[in-house]
């Protein structure tokens, strides 16, 4: 029943987004593997998208060989489906930097270095703790790992890492991304690394917005790869949850891999003619629509943007 539900809703689609995280391998083979999976079972469905975004973590590992032998590999894979990838930083993409810190003058990130330089690839300068996208009827907020140029500070796991009192953004600025968005009148998705405070392996540095606006519809998030009882523990197989005190549903979409993760996954969003919207998880190790969900949008006004609202490209 699931394949015949989707492919009506798939009919009736007026936008739909495809969300992607976690590859995180540090062996081209297994990245390879991976990563393969995915594009050719995205492209054998034939569902065009806006964008794909990508949730952090496309390598891992800190052998500068391997990194770069692997992110032209997602590039190969990728760019043939002719759809702008949107990165979202990541712990893992912190790797080399960690690595090799000491003998480095400034932060180094090679695949997010890589994605700056991309044309079909767009990404939020690395000092912004979000940047964000005007989609027309609605607007999509990222909440990237974020640090200094020259590493005095940056951040991972919902955690500010170096010289904590050279972090330029306190409470004030994370609550004030909130009141940005509220203002800009129209369904937002947030999407991130992480989770908020009730999803897996939450990170309390951007739950310092909560509570969120009543206009973001769903955050999506990756970091917590389904099927790992390692480091997501109990809640390993939950996909879904509340942001904590609030109706607002939070999604995890990892991972594309299935190594510490149970399969090849990731999912799709789809907003309809009516308004309303369905996440669709996708499992590539089978090939099948492993589950959805469906929900009625709130009613929000229509109106022109404010505020900041436009993708960094510095």
């Amino acid at each position: 029943m699931i394949e015949q539900i989707a492919t009506m809703l798939h009919q009736r689609a007026r936008h739909r987004l495809w969300l992607i995280s976690d590859l995180q391998q540090s062996i081209p083979e297994n990245a390879t593997l991976c990563m393969r999976a995915a594009a050719e079972d995205f492209a054998a469905l034939s569902l065009p998208c806006q964008y794909i975004f990508y949730l952090g973590d496309a390598v891992e590992g800190h052998d500068r060989v391997y990194i770069e032998e692997m992110t032209q590999m997602q590039f190969e894979k990728l760019d043939p489906l002719g759809i702008p990838v949107v990165y979202v930083v990541g712990n893992h993409d912190f790797d080399y930097y960690r690595h090799h810190r000491q003998e480095l003058s400034r932060v180094e990130l090679p695949f997010y270095d890589a994605v700056k330089g991309h044309a079909l690839w767009r990404t939020g300068a690395l000092e912004d703790f979000y940047f964000a996208l005007d989609m027309g009827e609605y607007a999509v907020v990222c909440l990237p790992d974020h640090a200094a140029a020259d590493g005095s500070w940056f951040t991972t796991h919902g955690e500010i890492h170096g010289d904590v009192s050279a972090y330029p953004y306190g409470e004030d600025d994370w609550k004030a991304l909130s009141e940005r968005i509220k203002k800009w009148q129209k369904p937002v998705f947030t999407m991130g690394h992480y989770s908020f405070l009730g999803g897996n392996r939450e990170a309390p540095l951007q739950s310092r917005m909560l509570p969120l606006p009543d206009n973001v519809r769903i955050h999506f998030y990756g970091h917590a790869h389904i099927g790992d009882a390692v480091w997501a523990g109990k809640d390993c197989y939950r996909k879904l949850s509340a942001v904590d005190w609030q109706d607002i549903v939070q999604i995890n979409v990892a991972s594309l891999e299935n190594f510490r993760g149970s399969a090849i996954r990731s999912a799709f969003l789809e907003i309809y003619e009516d308004g309303t919207y369905g996440v669709l998880f996708r499992n590539h190790t089978q090939k099948k629509w492993e589950e959805a969900y469906l929900v009625d949008t709130k009613p929000v006004s229509q109106k022109t943007v404010g505020g900041n609202l436009s993708l960094s490209e510095s």
